[in-house]
């Protein structure tokens, strides 16, 4: 009687030690799975603020005294503007839309056009087609014309 006793408590040790175990590692990944998704929202954010102090890092480059500017190379007048016809392929990407625009030297700046785009939510929204852009052409005009606004 005392060894059907043992045996069943021994039993009963190895299954809740097994059911311990499960639970430990899936609580485990569920923690992990919250981890992750927290550190992609703190990424995200980041990225907005980073989008947002170098835009008023450069709106106070523009306020800022003559004396105090950073020089800017100017526009030399052989430097002309260039128009082009550009098409945007369906599906393209940020990064690619951006490194051909820098290669057809209607942008200067590939990253930051790419920031631009992502930063206000327009990924998804640009349209396919032809559109004529020229090369003094800010980044909400050439958006714009790639979301028919």
């Amino acid at each position: 009687m005392i060894k059907e006793i043992l045996r069943a408590v021994g039993i009963g040790c190895l299954i809740a030690g097994g059911i311990l175990y499960f639970v430990q590692q899936q609580t485990t990944e569920g923690a992990l799975q919250k981890q992750l998704a927290d550190s992609k929202e703190e990424v995200a954010i980041l990225k907005k603020e980073l989008a947002i102090s170098q835009t008023l890092s450069r709106k106070e480059s523009i306020r800022k005294p003559e004396s105090e500017q950073e020089t800017i190379p100017a526009v030399n007048e052989a430097d002309e503007i260039i128009t082009k016809r550009f098409t945007v392929k369906a599906g393209i990407t940020p990064a690619k839309l951006s490194r051909e625009l820098k290669k057809e030297k209607l942008i200067q700046d590939a990253d930051a056009f790419e920031l631009y785009i992502i930063e206000n939510e327009y990924t998804r929204k640009i349209k396919p087609g032809t559109y004529e852009l020229r090369s003094d052409m800010r980044f909400p005009e050439i958006a714009g014309i790639f979301l028919h606004l």
